[in-house]
């Protein structure tokens, strides 16, 4: 989707990119790290989940929990480990099989992501009420650059758990990708707002604000 990412700094960038270009430049180094975490993610999946029976009503427990946890903490590396947690439980779909094919798709996700997508099809199809089938397809298209399709299936996981600051972030990615400055920082916005250390705080939002001339939250 992008090209090979070089390391100037934000302001060197600022002189060399055009508004634009400049945001889409963040956005794909951005991509660049989720990338190599989804990797990270799927060499330790093979690890048991600490709890792996848990039905949906207690995943729906824990998740409330860690929300509310993250709400209130103040220290950035608790925030990070709580974080960690919420994906966990969110890759929780309750049945083996399903959990079986998602870390495969996972895996494909890092070196070769359109491979994933029939995975991701089915899982989908199968389980089409686990909010998080839909944002794992949501993060392939828009690996492969369908933006629009990426959006809906968003929208889709946001139906099924509106707190997902995943796929709001992605809705944001999605915006800058379509030049829509203000859509994608509404969507960054939304996103801080259930989770107040959402990594794009530091560059992606900033940079969108002083793009709209808003002023920070």
């Amino acid at each position: 989707m992008c090209g090979p990412v070089t390391q100037p700094s934000l302001g060197g960038l600022m002189h060399i990119l055009s508004p634009a270009r400049h945001l889409q430049q963040l956005a794909c180094t951005l991509l660049l790290l989720v990338a190599l975490a989804v990797v990270e993610a799927a060499g330790q999946s093979s690890a048991p989940p600490a709890v792996p029976d848990e039905g949906a009503a207690v995943r729906a427990k824990r998740l409330d929990a860690l929300f509310a946890s993250l709400k209130t903490t103040k220290v950035e590396e608790e925030a990070d480990t709580l974080v960690a947690e919420i994906w966990r439980v969110w890759l929780q779909s309750g049945n083996a099989e399903v959990d079986a094919q998602m870390q495969q798709a996972v895996l494909l996700m890092g070196s070769a992501p359109a491979m994933a997508m029939p995975i991701l099809d089915n899982i989908v199809a199968h389980l089409p009420d686990w909010a998080e089938g839909w944002n794992k397809r949501a993060t392939v298209l828009y690996l492969i650059g369908e933006y629009d399709r990426s959006l809906a299936d968003c929208d889709r996981v946001l139906a099924l758990e509106p707190r997902h600051f995943g796929a709001l972030a992605g809705i944001g990615l999605i915006r800058i990708q379509k030049d829509e400055p203000r859509g994608a920082l509404a969507a960054f916005r939304k996103a801080l707002a259930v989770n107040p250390f959402l990594k794009e705080r530091l560059s992606l939002i900033p940079e969108l604000e002083r793009r709209v001339g808003e002023r920070p939250l």
